[in-house]
């Protein structure tokens, strides 16, 4: 195995994955949660669809070098573990909302990854961050080398 140079990690929705079929704000700007949560069927989440950088994803993936991960706020529920690794591949750590935990999502993806990164073999890695949500990205900025702010229908 070679040598781990990088850390990358994607958010999912909006940046991996187009799920806006299934995804709606509230008169406030908050999303719907109530309407996504009632659109996470098997069927729906199907349907949704890989955006470009999927392919840089799905390269890393395969990469030796680069440790891969996906952190999103979505629950760890079969149907979407089932589509992460039947349709992009599976990353070297998934990091998934349990179910039941209403942590607001950029203090989610802080936790977690703090908590990752915090192990010694990662502790001197440059890494990279991907995400669509300005929120997100400001709540665990100080934890990478780099950000890049993804645009989509689905970031707040």
């Amino acid at each position: 195995m070679a040598r781990l140079r990088a850390i990358h990690v994607f958010d999912l929705d909006g940046v991996l994955v187009d799920s806006s079929h299934r995804y709606r704000n509230l008169s406030n700007g908050a999303i719907d949660l109530d309407y996504w949560l009632a659109n996470r069927t098997a069927e729906k989440i199907a349907q949704d669809k890989l955006l470009p950088l999927a392919k840089k994803y799905r390269r890393d993936v395969v990469a030796d070098h680069i440790y891969t991960v996906i952190c999103t706020a979505r629950q760890d529920l079969p149907e979407d573990v089932d589509f992460i690794l039947s349709r992009l591949g599976a990353p070297d750590k998934l990091i998934m909302r349990r179910v039941g935990d209403n942590t607001p999502d950029g203090k989610l993806k802080r936790r977690e990854l703090s908590r990752l990164f915090n192990l010694k073999q990662f502790s001197h890695l440059p890494r990279f961050f991907w995400d669509d949500n300005p929120k997100n990205l400001a709540a665990c900025f100080d934890l990478f080398t780099r950000v890049f702010h993804i645009q989509s229908k689905q970031g707040a």
